[in-house]
């Protein structure tokens, strides 16, 4: 895979969970088994607008050729997705989530993992 592949697949996602959970958060919430309320409702839309800014934030930096930029991006989307898959996998495991919560420890999964082969590597990077 190539590295603008890779940044704009993470974009991708970014934008289109991050559109979900902003804008329709009564109907992204519950597939996940979050009760609807305002106080989730509210809380999934702060979710959704910072996924969404990280979404566009890899989108507009799938061209980039600046090697210190692309490993600030990597290492700060590596920080964000362990957060991620570590949050995710309590939340199934103690039953905060339902077992959909699995499908978003494996996008982290897989995320990290295509962080980790760029960032290994400079000549994958260019």
């Amino acid at each position: 895979m190539k590295l603008s592949s890779y940044l704009a697949a993470f974009g991708v996602l970014g934008i289109v969970f991050g559109l979900g959970f902003f804008v329709v958060p009564e109907l992204t919430g519950p597939l996940y088994g979050i009760p609807e309320n305002p106080y989730t409702v509210m809380q999934a839309r702060y979710f959704g607008a910072t996924l969404l800014a990280v979404g566009v934030i890899f989108w507009l930096s799938r061209n980039t050729r600046d090697d210190a930029a692309i490993c600030a991006l990597l290492k700060g989307g590596i920080i964000g997705n362990v957060g991620g898959l570590a949050i995710s996998a309590w939340a199934a495991v103690s039953g905060m989530q339902n077992q959909m919560a699995w499908s978003s420890v494996g996008i982290y999964g897989v995320l990290i993992a295509g962080a980790l082969y760029f960032l290994a590597s400079p000549e994958r990077r260019a």
